[in-house]
């Protein structure tokens, strides 16, 4: 598995962690580059289960099934926030890719993971678009009920008055809701900093590198009797 990780500039926080990420933008250019070397990845994966004539990339037999990439981007608003007007041709193209990886990407093996302090529609209408097309949410306790509303208002009412009475004596603890509709309080099993990065530096070797994912063309470059050979295995 393939983990992409987008994150606010500086790149400080997910440094540590490189060794078991295949990439790491610390800036909204970098991201874009990212992100569209991801759209690429899709449209090939979308190729490959047409031809296969598979809804999904785990229908594809074991030979030809290509790695799930996960996309953690931390601090939603660092791609979103506009100092000036000559930034929101670059914005509006992000907030593009991002809806249609959200839309598509999980039946093609790429898993969305976003984060933020606050995720609302100050941000911009693609902000909300976004969000509709995340089923499923974990809020955190929150200071005031507009941030618990942004995470979890438009699924249950009911969700909003427990994520409200978290008590700041429990860390970890949140309300989860899943794409079934309903939800459920749980606490985070706290892992040490020093635990995180000892396991990426241990598992390293496990980690592909992105050039490898994002070679266009990768599985369905193959011989075109070979891909056929691998299909009907």
């Amino acid at each position: 598995m393939s983990t992409l990780r987008g994150e606010g500039p500086g790149g400080v926080e997910f440094a540590p962690y490189a060794p078991r990420l295949s990439a790491l933008a610390t800036t909204r250019a970098e991201s874009v580059g990212l992100l569209d070397d991801l759209m690429a990845v899709m449209v090939d994966r979308m190729g490959l289960c047409r031809t296969a004539g598979a809804r999904n990339i785990w229908q594809l037999p074991p030979g030809v099934r290509p790695l799930p990439v996960v996309v953690l981007v931390d601090e939603l608003a660092e791609l979103y926030l506009m100092a000036d007007k000559s930034e929101k041709d670059e914005i509006a193209h992000i907030s593009t890719v991002l809806l249609r990886i959200a839309q598509l990407g999980r039946a093609f093996g790429i898993y969305l993971f976003l984060s933020g302090q606050r995720i609302g529609s100050d941000l911009g209408p693609g902000v909300t678009a976004l969000r509709a097309q995340c089923s499923g949410r974990i809020c955190h306790r929150v200071n005031d009920p507009e941030t618990a509303t942004m995470t979890l208002g438009d699924l249950d009412p009911a969700a909003l008055v427990s994520a409200r009475a978290i008590p700041a004596e429990t860390p970890g603890v949140a309300i989860v809701a899943h794409q079934d509709g309903q939800w459920y309080r749980a606490r985070s099993f706290h892992v040490s900093e020093q635990t995180a990065e000892h396991t990426a530096r241990h598992w390293s070797q496990l980690t592909p590198t992105w050039a490898e994912i994002a070679q266009p063309g990768r599985v369905t470059g193959l011989d075109e009797a070979v891909l056929s050979e691998l299909l009907s295995a």
